[in-house]
């Protein structure tokens, strides 16, 4: 017998079907008509503006009490972005940004990306390869640039130059990777990816933080089960070492998850962001 279409669920089915897209930008700047520095959220790779939602609001009020306005930036997966994460430009991402740098609103060389997991990844690229952003925060972070998420097919996830960036590839149709739409598991997916990967594979892949303009703030837990965020924001920390980087850094190892992101890291973040930005940023 078939299943009758009740009232209630034919209003819900119309409803998903016209849901507006994410928007691509969500503003909420300190309104005293005065400058602020702005923080520039960019999410993960669920792609959509996770940020814009309307609960999102009281989250994003907590970065007004540290002196900060804040927008969030969707780059892919919104109104007038692409639909797949792959072969993003940066350029394209970074002019984006450039607009709300040029903001009267947003005081001058006061800008910070603070990128959660794939958008981590993406903050770390764009600081290291333009100075829109003045200081980088990156949240469960990747020292390598990565195949494009959620693609069977094997391409890189970015590209610069017209040309797609080098990257280190954890294949979606694999054992792991399958197995963890199943467990919420994909860590081991690219623990295998690196393990495998040629040590002239990963130099090609690195992303070059050595070039960050600002400070650096990584964000990362032991327990990830996602990707090995903390062990990748080690290859990271240790880059800048050899690299004689000598602007302000700070790595927050959370004991939790790919999901510890709390009130308690935030304040962390916030106010190291405060003490190394000062009164002047730049």
């Amino acid at each position: 017998m078939k299943k009758l279409i009740t009232p209630t669920l034919l209003v819900g089915l119309l409803a998903a079907c016209s849901q507006a897209p994410a928007p691509d930008l969500h503003k909420l700047y300190i309104n005293d008509e005065q400058a602020h520095p702005l923080v520039v959220l960019l999410g993960g790779s669920d792609g959509g503006n996770y940020f814009a939602a309307p609960q999102m609001k009281p989250l994003l009020e907590r970065y007004h009490d540290y002196g900060f306005s804040v927008a969030s930036l969707g780059y892919f997966g919104t109104e007038n972005t692409p639909d797949k994460p792959r072969e993003l430009s940066l350029e394209a991402i970074n002019e984006r940004i450039a607009l709300l740098a040029a903001d009267p609103a947003v005081k001058d060389e006061c800008v910070v990306l603070l990128g959660f997991s794939k958008g981590a990844e993406l903050a770390l690229l764009l600081g290291s390869h333009f100075d829109t952003a003045n200081h980088i925060v990156a949240a469960f972070p990747s020292h390598v640039a990565w195949n494009a998420v959620k693609s069977p097919s094997s391409q890189s996830g970015w590209r610069l130059n017209g040309e797609p960036l080098a990257y280190i590839d954890a294949p979606l149709v694999s054992f792991d990777m399958l197995s963890g739409m199943i467990t919420g598991e994909y860590v081991d997916a690219f623990n295998d990816a690196l393990a495998e990967a040629s040590p002239a594979d990963i130099d090609a892949a690195r992303i070059p933080v050595e070039q960050i303009q600002g400070s650096v703030t990584l964000v990362s837990s032991k327990q990830d089960q996602i990707w090995p965020s903390y062990d990748m924001a080690l290859q990271i920390e240790e880059h800048l070492k050899q690299q004689g980087y000598s602007k302000p850094t700070l790595h927050i190892a959370l004991e939790g998850d790919h999901y510890s992101y709390d009130r308690n890291t935030m304040h962390k973040v916030l106010s190291q962001l405060k003490e190394v930005m000062g009164p002047n940023c730049g």
